[in-house]
This record gives C-alpha cells, sequence and structure tokens, in this order.
C-alpha cells in the first residue's frame, strides 16, 4: 500500500528545496552562504519528522548530522573548506540520515567534481584575454552548489512516499 503524503509535508521538503537553492545562488554570487538558511534547515527538520507519513528514526539523523559535522570542522579548521560549506552540508546530512547518507555524498562529490571542472575551463578561458593570468589552484570553487545538488537529489527521494513502507 502506498501511503499518500500530506500537503504539509511535501510544503516542508518545498521549503527545503528552496533554502538549498538560495544557499546555493548565494555561493555562487559570493563564495558566502549565509548562516540563517542554515539555521531554517535544521529548524525545518522536525516538522519534515512530525508530518512524515510514517515514523522518522530522527535520532539516527542527528547521528548523521554530528559524523557530517566533526569531520568537517577539523576540514574547516584544516583551511580546506569553508565554514558556510560545512554547515550547509551537516544541516543537509540531517535531512539524508543513515539511509541516504552515501547517495547525499557521493551526488555532492560528483557534482563538486563537475563544479571544479567548469571553474578550471572558466578561468582558463579568462585567462587567455587577460595579460596576467590567474593560478588555477588559486580559483574558488563554490561548493555549496555541488551541496545544493546533492541535497536536492536526497530531497527528491524523500518526496517519494515508497520511502515511508507501512
Amino acid at each position: 500500500m502506498v501511503l499518500k503524503m500530506s500537503v504539509f509535508h511535501i510544503a516542508i521538503l518545498a521549503a527545503a528545496a528552496i533554502l538549498l537553492i538560495l544557499a546555493a545562488v548565494s555561493d555562487a554570487r559570493t563564495y558566502r552562504i549565509p548562516n540563517k538558511i542554515c539555521l531554517a534547515l535544521l529548524a525545518l527538520f522536525p516538522f519534515f519528522v512530525l508530518t512524515a507519513p510514517a515514523a522518522v528514526e530522527w535520532k539516527q539523523h542527528l547521528m548523521v548530522f554530528g559524523f557530517v559535522l566533526i569531520p568537517g570542522f577539523a576540514m574547516f579548521m584544516g583551511n580546506i573548506a569553508g565554514a558556510g560549506d560545512i554547515k550547509l552540508l551537516a544541516a543537509t546530512g540531517l535531512w539524508a540520515g543513515p539511509h541516504l547518507v552515501a547517495v547525499f555524498l557521493i551526488t555532492t562529490m560528483i557534482a563538486g567534481g563537475f563544479l571544479a571542472l567548469l571553474m578550471v575551463i572558466l578561468t582558463h578561458r579568462r585567462n587567455r584575454s587577460r595579460k596576467k593570468a590567474i593560478a588555477l589552484a588559486g580559483v574558488p570553487i563554490p561548493y555549496g552548489v555541488a551541496i545544493s545538488i546533492g541535497g536536492l537529489g536526497i530531497l527528491g527521494m524523500l518526496s517519494q512516499p515508497l520511502l515511508f513502507p507501512s
């Protein structure tokens, strides 16, 4: 039997998707992800749990959040990733939970690879028209775009009522 999802549950998933799109646009334009977006994603999650058509293992989702945040903090301290990227990654990992975290991280990595390739191509094109070239190694990558793509993928999966068997 396929469960019907409530309008509220679908609206919450849509709101989370809008937040991810806003994060991607902000990061692409300014290389910054506002804290408000990450906090809104975190604040929206309990409503996702309460409106889900079946029980959500929210404690396991919180564990995934921690398991993503802790190494992410180490990456930030090592100057490997930005703080906004890590906060968005952890907040989105909360939504992915234990069942979708691997899909989320792999999708994010693939999107990040394509994004890095795109940035290299764009930088190479700009370098041809300038006298002083920009080093490819120094080109910043708005990784929030890739995280948002991975997050939108899992939100799409969460919108499928088949994930909530009775």
